[in-house]
């Protein structure tokens, strides 16, 4: 007897409750002041031709089944009608449906199979044809016993929530939804203002295309809100046709802002042609909009999923790369990417609607884009330091530069100062052969006694030593020839700032050097040479002249400093082996202190009144260039020796 009661009160608890989610009648009691959740009253037709009337829906049609969903929903393009029995005791309730994006909506109110009230309203008629002046839909309910019939239309798939509620509870629905959107829009505006200024200081692509990019953000999501028709355009219904136009401009925007800002042509080119192809699309979107084709929604819903999925994993892909801005990118977008994929699937009706979900679209949207102007201004500080580092790099360019012209303007001191020496000894000379060749034209005229002419002849050959003179004019002529092409392969590194690869005879360079500097080796310096057999290096013969140079002047100069000069001498060595050449260079002049051997080959240090330290810091340089080694020993008031390798390739 006990079981047989309990399935009793269990079976009354769920007859109960099933009529409760199949009630034939809403029942609004009076002076209610809340919301009621009308879903579970709603009945609707599975007459879904765009040609049935609504004469024979409201009063033939029994074609009506129990909506089970907690959402009014449709596919694009189709009449969806829907019913529901109210007994309405208390003034001032309305019917509200929250979606200001349906295209036709059209409402009757019937009260004993007679059409007491109807409005025909919907975003493409005038917004004036609505009851309420609202972005939702809100009509006022008659009291009594009434049917309420209503007809959706839309060019999208619509999933829309109904309710019925009080006046004050409207109204306060209202002034929170316009709070909150005036906080949305100041968001948006704040940023497109604050980019603004920031992309007329920079000029950086990726800040104008950011601020388009949330101009049409602000228009599309208006737009679809309803506070667009509303405000802008209250009774042009034809606008919102345009919509899917304002969210297309809205991806090309972002696409070029994201390209810019991650520099994916640079990156990943087959990338930055996929997003030009995306591009494409929205732009023949745009052309079929305007030719009113009816499944551009569609379209635009697809490809803002892939879209928005293909530029997560680049933006990861790229961050793997080492683009440091990807990473904060990819962050910020994460939450785009979820908040698109689930408010689609919501459509789609693949997961259950959440009208906090749509709210949350739109609010997401704005802590996207702030956090995505916290992502440009990484990146603009990346493009600062990176031309802190660019303009660095100029300046030191520039000092090596001014660096590499004083080196060379030193080296080529060294062969004028020698061409300048040998400039007095040719004058002299060829002074000299000019009064001879006068005397020798004047004999030859006959002009004088040719005895005297003759004697005066000897006199001035004995004099000036023909012999000497026929040799300085031409070594003279020669060392000016050597000193000249010394020159010439010094101004060569002017254009190629680079030494020019070719075998050279280091024999060869030392033999052209001592023929520079001959001039200056008085009677007291000789030069003792022992050279190996034809000992050849690859590398640049007048860079390695230069080295010889420095070093030989050096010694020259060395010797000259000591107060009496007694058999001084100048070794020169040359030692050929399988894999290396060595030179020895070695004099006998005052030798150098321990100070001065340290800081030999630092720039600009010099011991000469006149010098400018340039020398031997060259000649390592240029020694280390052809991967070879200077070292030196030297010893006070004995000589410094010099030893240079060079590495055979």
């Amino acid at each position: 007897m006990l079981d047989i009661r309990c399935y009793f009160h269990l079976a009354v608890f769920f007859l109960i409750s099933y009529s409760g989610l199949i009630a034939d009648e809403l029942i609004i009691e009076k002076n209610f002041t809340g919301e009621v959740k009308v879903m579970n009253y709603i009945f609707m037709s599975e007459v879904l031709s765009d040609d049935v009337s609504a004469n024979f829906i409201m009063y033939e049609s029994e074609d009506w089944v129990p909506i089970v969903d907690s959402v009014l929903s449709g596919r694009l393009g189709l009449n969806y009608w829907f019913k529901i029995k109210i007994k309405n005791d208390s003034p001032n309730q309305y019917l509200q449906i929250k979606d200001g994006s349906i295209d036709y909506l059209d409402v009757y109110f019937v009260k004993d199979s007679v059409v007491v009230h109807q409005i025909f309203s919907g975003d493409q008629r005038p917004f004036d044809t609505r009851e309420i002046q609202v972005h939702d839909f809100v009509y006022l309910l008659p009291q009594g016993s009434f049917e309420c019939y209503f007809m959706l239309n839309n060019s999208v798939d619509f999933k829309s929530c109904l309710s019925i509620s009080s006046v004050d509870f409207i109204i306060e629905g209202i002034q929170d939804s316009n709070l909150l959107w005036g906080a949305y829009l100041g968001i948006l505006f704040v940023l497109i203002f604050y980019n603004f200024f920031i992309y007329l200081s920079t000029k950086e692509k990726a800040i104008l295309w950011y601020v388009f990019y949330l101009v049409f953000l602000i228009l599309s999501s208006s737009g679809l809100i309803g506070y667009s028709f509303q405000y802008f355009w209250h009774n042009k219904p034809h606008f919102n046709s345009y919509l899917p136009s304002i969210t297309c401009m809205y991806l090309i925007f972002m696409i070029l802002f994201v390209v810019s800002l991650l520099q994916i042509k640079k990156y990943d080119y087959k990338a930055f042609l996929i997003l030009r192809g995306f591009i494409i699309l929205c732009i023949l979107t745009i052309v079929l909009n305007f030719m009113s084709f009816t499944q551009v929604w569609v379209i635009i819903q697809g490809s803002s999923v892939l879209l928005s999925v293909y530029l997560f994993f680049l933006a990861l892909k790229i961050h793997f790369k080492g683009h440091g801005v990807a990473k904060y990118f990819l962050m910020t977008w994460s939450l785009h990417l979820v908040l698109i994929v689930l408010f689609v699937f919501q459509i789609k009706g693949l997961i259950h609607y959440n009208s906090f979900l749509i709210n949350g679209l739109f609010f997401g949207s704005a802590l996207e884009s702030t956090l995505l102007s916290m992502v440009i201004g990484y990146k603009i500080k990346t493009l600062r330091l990176q031309k802190e580092a660019a303009e660095n790099n100029r300046i030191l360019k520039q000092e090596e530069q001014r660096k590499f012209l004083r080196e060379q303007a030193h080296e080529i001191q060294s062969p004028i100062y020698f061409v300048s020496n040998y400039i007095g000894v040719l004058d002299r000379n060829f002074s000299y052969m000019d009064k001879l060749v006068l005397l020798y034209r004047d004999l030859r005229a006959g002009k004088t006694d040719v005895h005297l002419k003759e004697q005066e002849i000897q006199t001035l050959e004995d004099r000036i030593d023909i012999k000497t003179v026929r040799r300085e004019l031409f070594d003279g002529l020669n060392s000016v020839q050597l000193a000249m092409n010394q020159v010439e392969n010094i101004s060569k590194n002017f254009l190629t700032h680079s030494k020019a690869e070719e075998m050279v005879n280091i024999n060869d360079c030392l033999n052209d050097t001592l023929s520079i500097i001959h001039i200056d080796l008085i009677d007291t310096i000789s030069v003792d040479k022992e050279l190996d057999d034809k000992p050849m290096i690859q590398g640049s013969k007048g860079q390695i002249e230069q080295v010889f140079m420095n070093v030989l002047k050096n010694a020259v100069e060395s010797i000259q400093q000591k107060e009496t000069l007694h058999h001084e001498c100048i070794r020169i060595r040359t030692i050929n082996t399988n894999n290396k050449v060595q030179v020895k260079i070695s004099d006998t002049g005052t030798g150098m202190n321990a100070f001065v051997q340290k800081n030999l080959f630092v720039d600009c240090y010099t011991t000469k009144e006149n010098g400018h330290g340039l020398g031997m810091a060259i000649s390592k340089r240029i020694i280390e260039d052809h991967d070879g080694f200077i070292y030196f020993k030297s010893e006070l008031g004995i000589g410094t020796e010099f030893m240079i390798e060079f590495p055979i390739k």
